[in-house]
């Protein structure tokens, strides 16, 4: 038994010859490493099985006396381990009755008449491999066509536009292979709103693209892409203008257009195959972009747009929907409402986009400090609220210090020497199920549960304040204060 690895190129298909002659076997593997192939030999074929079962060529070649050997059916075996493999068998004179019988049993791509020399047998090899590639491109093809049919109710879920750019993160890559990427969104009007009448549409500069997600540090989340050193701008700037994709072995930039509209930008460092499936990326690039715009349209209805946390109406609809499953469910709710201390006098003194800025910090801070499932949302004003689900007055406690030492911590880092400290004051809230459960109790009214929550928390909020604490606790509500007996 021998097998004898003759070539690994970087570029190129792979190619396995099984003959018992170790001259030919010889002189035809290093005819197709020439090439830029891959190519291994084997002597028989207990040494080409062996292969098969850690290696899978593209191509396979066999001597049809190495098949005629055995009465059972050798060949068959070598299909099940390649089944997608064009097989090539080899003779010494025209294909006869052992050839016509292998082919009709499994589809042999043809027959090398060693006559014909080492032409004939290149000729042979590269129709094969020319089939390989396009067998390849088909069955990556379904691939990405299946990624994308698995990935399309992902991405136009009910999402933020920063959960959504992950989704189109991790796609890209697997679509277009490569080195690391990002994706970026546009900083102003992520809808893609019509030009005003009377004003002149200019197109956006490269500068209006923020890094969203990334797989490597290279990229900063929050960089704009003309920042990025990393990167050729030129590449982006012609993406954004014309409104294609540009790929080649080092760069692969891929806008995400809706109705004219570049809404995102895709780069991938040293692309794999992306090149020869631009159909499928043009088809997912259409679908991101309308998914951002979706995203962007929940926002406008949902997000503050000065601190990036939920509306007032929407966080009072989810502190509603979260009493209603806690009711279901017998968990605990926390509430914590919390105010900015002194924050008219910041405005007053320093102007209100200092204040807008304190704003969109705290909300940032906030976001950070709490867990996934819980809600921040805006009150009013500078007034921040807090849901905690599953979390009971002595875990709002926690998190009241935890966030108190998070804005000490952090403030001189992000602010400007010589503005004054950022001190908040909050306020607690909580619904606990106690020992019977609450559906055995009856059903509440859920306005008059979440009234009274946020009315406590604003009550403690108050009382903090005129003692001068950093926070107070309201009294514990249960579900028999607002279910009749």
């Amino acid at each position: 038994m021998t097998l004898l690895r003759r070539s690994q190129a970087k570029q190129g298909l792979s190619v396995l010859l099984v003959d018992s002659d170790p001259g030919f076997l010889s002189r035809s593997c290093k005819l197709i490493a020439e090439d830029g192939h891959n190519v291994w030999g084997a002597e028989d074929l207990i040494a080409a099985a062996s292969f098969l079962a850690d290696q899978l060529p593209d191509v396979l070649l066999v001597e049809v006396a190495l098949l005629e050997m055995d009465g059972a059916d050798p060949l068959a075996d070598l299909r099940e381990c390649a089944p997608a493999a064009p097989i090539i068998l080899m003779g010494p004179g025209a294909p006869g009755a052992p050839f016509r019988k292998l082919n009709q049993l499994h589809n042999v791509f043809g027959f090398h008449d060693k006559r014909h020399g080492e032409d004939g047998l290149r000729l042979w090899v590269n129709a094969a491999l020319a089939t390989a590639r396009q067998l390849d491109a088909i069955r990556r093809t379904r691939q990405g066509l299946r990624r994308l049919l698995e990935t399309a109710p992902e991405l136009h879920e009910i999402q933020n536009v920063d959960e959504l750019m992950e989704t189109i993160l991790d796609v890209v890559s697997g679509l277009m292979g490569g080195d690391s990427a990002f994706v970026a969104a546009r900083s102003t009007d992520l809808v893609g709103k019509p030009p005003i009448e009377g004003f002149i549409y200019s197109p956006q500069s490269i500068d209006d693209f923020v890094v969203s997600a990334a797989s490597s540090d290279v990229y900063p989340k929050g960089s704009t892409v003309e920042k990025l050193r990393s990167v050729p701008n030129h590449l982006f700037r012609r993406a954004v203008e014309e409104r294609c994709n540009i790929i080649d072995d080092r760069h692969g930039v891929l806008p995400l257009v809706l109705e004219r509209h570049v809404l995102g930008l895709a780069y991938i460092s040293r692309p794999g195959h992306a090149e020869r499936d631009i159909d499928l990326l043009q088809l997912f690039a259409s679908q991101a972009a309308a998914a951002i715009r979706n995203a962007a349209l929940y926002e406008l209805a949902t997000v503050d747009s000065t601190t990036r946390v939920f509306q007032k109406s929407f966080i009072l609809e989810r502190l509603r929907e979260t009493v209603k499953l806690a009711w279901r469910k017998a968990f605990p709710v926390t509430v914590l409402m919390l105010d900015i201390d002194r924050f008219k006098d910041l405005n007053d003194k320093y102007g209100h986009v200092v204040g807008d800025r304190a704003l969109r910090h705290l909300g940032n801070l906030l976001k950070m400090n709490v867990r996934d499932s819980d809600v921040v949302g805006r009150f009013g004003g500078d007034e921040f609220l807090l849901i905690l689900i599953d979390a009971n007055q002595e875990g709002g406690v926690i998190v009241a210090e935890r966030l108190h030492s998070a804005l000490a911590s952090q403030w001189e880092s992000s602010w400007p020497p010589g503005m004054p400290q950022l001190t908040t004051t909050v306020g607690l809230a909580a619904l606990e199920p106690g020992d019977a459960s609450p559906m055995d109790l009856g059903i509440p009214d859920f306005a008059q549960v979440v009234e009274q929550l946020v009315s406590e928390a604003d009550a403690a909020m108050y009382r903090a304040q005129h003692y001068g604490l950093r926070f107070a606790e309201g009294r514990k509500l249960r579900w028999p204060d607002f279910i009749g007996s």
